[in-house]
């Protein structure tokens, strides 16, 4: 089973119990990359599988490990590649849509700090073996390990399980310099004006203002200044 980095690295040193393969369909004209999700056949469920790790390193994996573990996996230059590291057994297969930990509730799939859901179909891992990496050529994906190689696996495999090799301890990169958080904004005070309790002036004559903007007072008006009226019967009273 090959796997990219620092995938692997994820499996053989912080117990990640979880797969999730894809076929990768490249980017052409209008159309960008996509991901084809896979179910594993029915006949490799409970076998065991050789983990290969890649020469691949993905750098989405990087930000995803760091989001969702606080991990800064180590450089490209550090992990192995172009080996077996680990087997494992396929235990279970479940999709997005049927397994409740697709939703935040598994630390390896889609947790709440992460980035992205690592994928729709998760195949599980169990009783994960880490070994002495073991240099081999690739090979397809759910291919038999080439017999030539057998023996040094199981040898390898052994020495494993019995505590007479360890795995290594690999230098991981510092964390990023934490930013200093932003200044908390201050409450601005409102600036008052001092209170004036001087005594205020009286106020003048108040000018009543008519509906066509007469300002004269009513009470001073002459005669002559009365509006003129269009009524018949005060103009005849106004001559008597």
């Amino acid at each position: 089973m090959p796997v990219a980095r620092p995938w692997t690295w994820a499996l053989t040193h912080h117990g990640m119990w979880s797969l999730f393969v894809a076929d990768i369909e490249p980017a052409r004209t209008g159309m960008p990359e996509r991901r084809h999700p896979l179910h594993p056949p029915r006949e490799v469920m409970g076998h065991w599988l050789a983990i290969y790790a890649t020469s691949d390193y993905d750098a989405d994996g990087v930000t995803w490990l760091q989001r969702a573990h606080g991990l800064e996996a180590p450089s490209s230059d550090t992990l192995p590649h172009g080996a077996y590291v680990a087997m494992a057994r396929l235990a279970e297969v479940s999709t997005i849509g049927n397994d409740s930990r697709s939703f935040g509730n598994d630390p390896w799939w889609a947790p709440p700090k992460a980035p992205f859901c690592r994928g729709t179909i998760a195949w599980w891992l169990e009783e994960l073996m880490v070994f002495e990496p073991l240099p081999a050529p690739p090979a397809q994906r759910l291919t038999l390990v080439d017999p030539e190689l057998l023996p040094e696996l199981r040898e390898r495999v052994a020495l494993a399980r019995d505590g007479i090799w360890r795995p290594e301890v690999y230098a991981v990169p510092a964390p990023p310099p934490r930013q200093p958080p932003p200044p908390a904004q201050t409450h601005v005070l409102r600036r008052e004006l001092p209170a004036d309790d001087s005594p205020v002036s009286p106020m003048g004559d108040v000018v009543q203002l008519g509906l066509f903007g007469d300002s004269a007072p009513l009470a001073s008006r002459t005669e002559a200044e009365q509006p003129a009226t269009s009524s018949p019967i005060e103009a005849t009273n106004r001559k008597e």
